[in-house]
């Protein structure tokens, strides 16, 4: 008996039709094309716990935030998630309930879920640059709301 072998392009094709038959499929890489380029602009890690579950449309800002030396935030919330890196400097940053003063430098972040108390303030001699993101209700026009002192800090 003689064993004839096969056109190649045959054993792909019939191997391709196994695999596709068998409910295996294989990812396919696409290069980019074009002109696209990208800046990162900061990186940080964050170590909060993170949990965001959102059904309805959400509007999406990013901000460039400064703090210069002696300045905070005032104690406030925001209707939404933010997620905040420090660029350059440092900043501390209360939370409530807990009230721990967390000093966040230069390559780290922070989280804070929408309706959270808190309280940023730059107690350095170096002005802090944070990035802040925001994921809110669409529509959302007003993204800080003032909240009464918490804690008895700042």
């Amino acid at each position: 008996m003689r064993i004839r072998a096969q056109h190649p392009v045959r054993l792909v094709t019939m191997a391709w039709a196994a695999v596709s038959l068998a409910g295996i499929t294989a990812a396919i890489a696409t290069p980019q094309s074009g002109g696209i380029s990208r800046n990162e602009l900061v990186v940080g890690k964050v170590t909060d716990n993170i949990n965001i579950q959102r059904s309805d449309p959400s509007d999406f800002h990013i901000q460039d935030l400064s703090l210069e030396p002696g300045a905070n935030s005032g104690w406030h919330t925001h209707p939404g998630a933010e997620y905040s890196v420090v660029k350059a400097g440092e900043v501390v940053l209360e939370r409530s309930p807990a009230c721990v003063p967390i000093t966040v430098t230069a390559g780290q972040g922070f989280f804070n879920p929408g309706g959270m108390p808190h309280i940023a303030h730059n107690d350095s001699t170096a002005p802090a640059e944070i990035y802040v993101t925001y994921t809110v209700p669409a529509g959302t026009t007003n993204l800080r709301l003032d909240a009464d002192q918490q804690c008895g800090g700042k």
